[in-house]
């Protein structure tokens, strides 16, 4: 097995890049998610996490935790993309 070091420890120091959360998002859960994403910032609705996470877990098959759905609603609701 070939394994490349220094991206493993780059991988540790910097965690991943770029946002996780809308990487999982597939073409499937595209409109959910794009309607979800205009709800929080134009019409500035509060979503629930947890609801959001079951709803991506049991009709799309999407795994991203809650705790990752929190922050990221979040920083949609404080100007953050």
């Amino acid at each position: 097995m070939n394994v490349d070091i220094n991206k493993l420890l780059e991988d540790a120091e910097h965690g991943k890049q770029g946002n996780v959360v809308e990487q999982r998002i597939t073409d499937e859960a595209r409109e959910f998610w794009q309607a979800l994403k205009k709800r929080v910032t134009e019409d500035k609705v509060t979503m629930r996490p947890y609801v959001v996470h079951r709803i991506l877990r049991d009709e799309f098959g999407i795994k991203i935790s809650e705790t990752a759905i929190r922050r990221y609603l979040e920083g949609l609701q404080h100007g953050e993309e």
